[in-house]
């Protein structure tokens, strides 16, 4: 795999990182109203951006070379962990973005040329209590997002270890499978090797079979030999010296 596909996507990301953590530390904080809440949805888009691109990275580091493969996850580890708190930062101006709406439009007060307002103890107390409850449960609701999100941040750490098992366990699949390819390459040799021997076993025998018939004509040519020889003997006449 060339490793300059993963550089480009990381260039991309940190682009798109730096140009989050910018916005946070020197807008988000400063603006307020509409103006906030166009800021964190310029932000919420970034932030998919940076989540596209690095599913782009994890495919790529899974294709990656082994000696490529551990930095490029490493890498990976510590992209999401800067997306994670940048999204932890967003979540939380946007609750304080929530709370401050709430405060502001329960402290609002409705006025009209034609309307005279007056307020004595007893509507002044009933104010300051309604204005304590809702204080205590804007509390309670950020309570509650923190706790969400650090349900978030732990469920984000899981699946980062998940993640780490999972390549793990590629790793030891891809081994098994080189371990295997060179066991099978191992037997095509000796196959070969076997077939050779049984060819070279085929030869001798073929041999083996010539000089035994050879043998066996030489012991026939003898054998007739030996008959001509006694023929052309024969017994000798009566008499004859």
């Amino acid at each position: 795999m060339d490793s300059s596909v993963f550089a480009e996507y990381e260039t991309d990301l940190v682009t798109v990182l730096d140009s989050v953590a910018d916005k946070i530390a020197n807008e988000a904080h400063s603006l307020g109203g509409d103006d906030r809440k166009n800021l964190l949805s310029r932000l919420d888009r970034e932030l998919e951006e940076a989540d596209e691109i690095i599913e782009q990275m994890q495919l790529e580091a899974q294709t990656a070379d082994k000696e490529d493969k551990a930095e490029f996850q490493a890498k990976l580890r510590d992209h999401r962990a800067t997306l994670a708190r940048h999204k932890s930062d967003i979540k939380s101006l946007a609750a304080s973005a929530d709370r401050d709406a709430l405060l502001a439009s329960s402290s609002a007060v409705p006025r009209g040329d034609h309307v005279a307002i007056e307020m004595d103890s007893r509507s002044a107390s009933l104010s300051s209590a309604d204005a304590q409850a809702q204080r205590s449960r804007l509390l309670s609701a950020t309570d509650k997002l923190a706790d969400g999100q650090r349900r978030l941040e732990e469920s984000h750490r899981v699946a980062l270890e998940t993640e780490d098992l999972g390549t793990g366990i590629l790793r030891d699949l891809r081994g098994q499978r080189e371990t295997l390819e060179h066991t099978r390459d191992t037997l095509y040799e000796a196959d070969g090797s076997i077939d050779r021997a049984a060819g070279t076993l085929k030869k001798m025998m073929r041999r083996a079979t010539q000089q035994r018939l050879v043998t066996y004509g030489i012991l026939a040519l003898l054998v007739l030999l030996m008959c001509v020889a006694i023929l052309a003997l024969g017994p000798r006449p009566e008499g004859a010296i």
